[in-house]
């Protein structure tokens, strides 16, 4: 087998951060190849027959995708082994253990299952990884399991080499295929950079890692999400009256739901019961999280400060209602099984206490996102070598344990960037000692408030905090909407003439007949300092910060990893197009570039996404 080398550089990384790098690929493809959604590893044995003979049994394999549609990775697995003739290599060890601690020459081969976001077009598909540590290489080869389906990873076998403190670089087989040229675009301008980013950043971060969807079957997610994406996804993103993203507001709701239903159909299982759980959602919002699971036959409803237009398109048997939370010994819910906390904002630390004290068997779901105090009030930090998110996150854990939680921790797939979610499993104490924790519950309440309050010593009802100040009913407006017209020009405007002083050291994507500035790429950080802290303080209160509004401008810049550039025109709504293709592009916005830029806009009208 011939490798011809596509893409190299330089690189002053050991072979333990190549290796470092390799794992995080290996945990997580679907960071860096958006059409995967989960992976399941099958096995990994270590071999010791000819590599190309391991090949040639590969691209023989004649699958049967019935052996790849149950539940259980271990038939896959015994499948395969006995398929590719290799069952006297049947020690499997786990691969985070191979990347991490085994340090041999043996070559190891690693099998995982990718399961794809849509599984209209791409079919769940075998990776085979070869690992050789001593040589300091990884190959890949992708075989789809349903045939007439696309695959989810290049068409092309390809080898990852690193010479420590030299360099690193990725070979392919050349192939006759169709998509080769495109796969090695992929790996050359995707994976490989992505590789070396890994290589380079250093990882400090102390806690613990947290696998995505590490407390249900991925497979049976992968399913079930894409099920309820066509029942309940496109027709709500069709309807949405909200003034909201409903590609990014509806798909997490119909994830969220995914999980849930997932973990409660888990819950049956150990109790050995089949009467479906009934909920409440505490800041219910737009309601979609409702709608669906009383759709799918979970009795619940959903509490919010605000009623929502869209909640006039539900049925009757969603449950919504308009009300103000205070906790209190009125909001307790002694009859429903799961309390729901996401994005519950203000009553994030509550969720854990209203669940300890609503009754012994109530668990509850908690899915963080900004961070509040007990009394309402914005959680300030004490660590300053921590990010706020992640020492928030350590706190709200200590909460939902102090409640007498057994708590457990996962990551979603959300279109968001806060997905770590806490669940009440099950309680760490006896029955007859809730009297004793309750009191122990008052005792932290009291610790992180402003005011201390003893239940008994509350005159308002029987409140359990007499600082707690619940959210104003009115909706305040962010995201840049009323915000001065003349400063958001003005930082624009700033940000625009700091990025075209600034030389390019990315490729142009596409280059007109003539030379036009793309501008360079720039720290956020860097931004902030060329703008007055006074109107940075505007922005933090108006609109969420200087990175949000950039953020709200994508058709001018494009924000990542810390950086903001210029977003090149003519590329903004590829995606769009493809999705409507043969239909004309409907152009609402101006040109920014067009009207601004002292180049102009880099591409014809007929090419661009906006007006000129």
């Amino acid at each position: 087998m011939n490798f011809e080398e596509v893409v190299s550089e330089n690189t002053n990384s050991s072979d333990s951060q190549f290796w470092e790098a390799i794992g995080i690929w290996m945990r997580n493809p679907h960071v860096v190849n958006r059409r995967i959604l989960a992976s399941q590893e099958l096995f990994t044995v270590p071999i010791s027959c000819n590599i190309l003979d391991i090949f040639k049994c590969i691209g023989k394999l004649q699958i049967q995708p019935d052996y790849f549609e149950c539940e259980s990775s271990s038939g896959d697995a015994k499948y395969l082994l006995d398929t590719l003739g290799i069952t006297e290599y049947r020690q499997s060890v786990q691969c985070t253990d191979l990347i991490e601690t085994v340090n041999d020459d043996k070559t190891y081969l690693y099998v995982r299952k990718l399961l794809p976001r849509n599984t209209q077009i791409f079919s769940p598909t075998l990776e085979f990884v070869l690992i050789n540590k001593n040589l300091a290489s990884v190959t890949s080869f992708h075989k789809p399991i349903i045939l007439d389906k696309l695959s989810l990873g290049p068409n092309i076998v390809y080898r990852i080499q690193h010479r420590e403190y030299v360099s690193m670089c990725i070979k392919v087989c050349k192939s006759d295929d169709g998509n080769y040229n495109r796969s090695c675009d992929w790996l050359k301008s995707k994976f490989f950079p992505r590789l070396m980013k890994w290589m380079d950043s250093k990882n400090d971060s102390a806690g613990p890692r947290i696998s995505s969807l590490s407390l249900i079957s991925v497979e049976k997610y992968t399913l079930l999400y894409n099920q309820l994406k066509e029942k309940y996804g496109v027709k709500m993103v069709n309807v949405w009256p909200e003034n909201t993203d409903p590609a990014k507001f509806v798909y997490e709701d119909v994830a969220i739901a995914t999980y849930l239903l997932l973990l409660w159909e888990k819950e049956r299982k150990e109790k050995g019961i089949q009467e479906l759980q009934s909920f409440v959602d505490l800041g219910c919002g737009n309601g979609l999280l409702v709608y669906i699971l009383s759709s799918e036959g979970h009795k619940g409803m959903g509490i919010d400060l605000r009623r929502r237009k869209i909640w006039d398109l539900f049925p009757e048997s969603t449950r919504l209602q308009v009300s103000t939370i205070v906790p209190s010994s009125d909001t307790v819910f002694p009859d429903v099984d799961w309390i729901i906390g996401n994005h519950s904002d203000e009553l994030t630390p509550w969720i854990p206490v209203i669940a300890a004290r609503s009754s012994y068997e109530c668990r509850f779901f908690l899915l963080p996102c900004c961070a509040y105090e007990f009394d309402g009030s914005k959680y300030r930090r004490y660590n300053a070598a921590e990010s706020q998110y992640s020492e928030y996150m350590s706190y709200v854990r200590s909460v939902c344990e102090g409640c007498g939680f057994f708590t457990l921790m996962d990551r979603l797939r959300i279109p968001s960037t806060k997905r770590i979610c806490f669940i009440g499993w099950k309680r760490t104490y006896a029955r007859e000692k809730t009297a004793a924790l309750d009191a122990d519950i008052q005792r932290i309440i009291n610790a992180r408030s402003q005011v201390e309050s003893g239940k008994s010593e509350a005159k308002d009802g029987d409140l359990w905090s007499a600082s707690f100040k619940p959210r104003d009913s009115t909706e305040r407006t962010r995201n840049c909407t009323k915000l001065d017209k003349e400063l958001i020009l003005e930082i624009v405007n700033v940000v625009a003439a700091h990025l075209l002083r600034v030389i390019r050291t990315i490729p142009l994507e596409r280059r007109p007949g003539e030379t036009w500035n793309a501008g360079g790429q720039i720290d956020i950080g860097e931004v902030a300092k060329l703008i007055a802290p006074e109107k940075l303080r505007q922005l933090r209160n108006e609109c969420g910060g200087l990175q949000t509004l950039l953020k709200n401008h994508s058709h001018i810049f494009c924000v990542a990893q810390g950086k903001v550039q210029f977003r090149i025109p003519g590329t903004i709504d590829k995606r769009k197009r493809r999705r409507k293709a043969g239909a004309p592009l409907r152009k609402v916005k101006p040109c920014w570039f067009h009207k601004n830029h002292p180049d102009g806009c880099p591409v014809l009208e007929n090419d661009c996404d906006f007006q000129h």
